[in-house]
């Protein structure tokens, strides 16, 4: 296996139970008490229903090929080719919210991390000595890829 595409999301079973609940409790009450011009009037709907479209849209999809690994985080005009041989070690390993604050694009004590959920990623020490954590949710599938691309010396598996 020489090639692997992966594409993540914010949305889970949790956001979208959140997400219906939320708006849905905003329009009941706006609606009960009043119209639907009242609900259209809100604001604070608006700003809400556009935060939780924004979370549906934004992807993190991750390519691994010959020449490395490509990250795009849709919809931002974010592109980045971390290439083989400038990696001098890549290996899985768990994570927690609290080494980046959180998900999407963060700076740690650890480096950068890229994610969008989960608490498992690939784990990149630059011969630059920059450190780069990606998230995967396929894991199996990124330890065939490290075992194709990278010599012994060069990975490891924490997870």
């Amino acid at each position: 296996m020489n090639y692997f595409e992966e594409s993540q999301s914010f949305v889970s079973k949790w956001t979208i139970a959140i997400a219906i609940l939320l708006l849905g409790l905003f329009s009941y009450r706006f609606l009960a008490g009043g119209t639907i011009s009242m609900l259209a009037e809100n604001v604070g709907f608006w700003i809400m229903l556009l935060i939780f479209i924004a979370l549906f849209a934004v992807r993190l999809k991750t390519t691994y090929d010959a020449e490395g690994i490509h990250i795009h985080f849709i919809p931002f005009v974010f592109n980045r080719v971390y290439k083989w041989e400038d990696m001098e070690e890549a290996y899985l390993r768990k994570y927690s919210l609290m080494d980046y604050g959180g998900w999407g694009y963060r700076f740690g004590s650890d480096g950068l991390a890229i994610t969008t959920s989960g608490n498992k990623g690939l784990q990149l020490k630059m011969k630059t000595g920059k450190k780069v954590l990606i998230g995967t949710q396929d894991t199996d599938a990124i330890q065939r890829i490290l075992d194709y691309y990278l010599s012994h010396e060069r990975r490891k598996s924490n997870v």
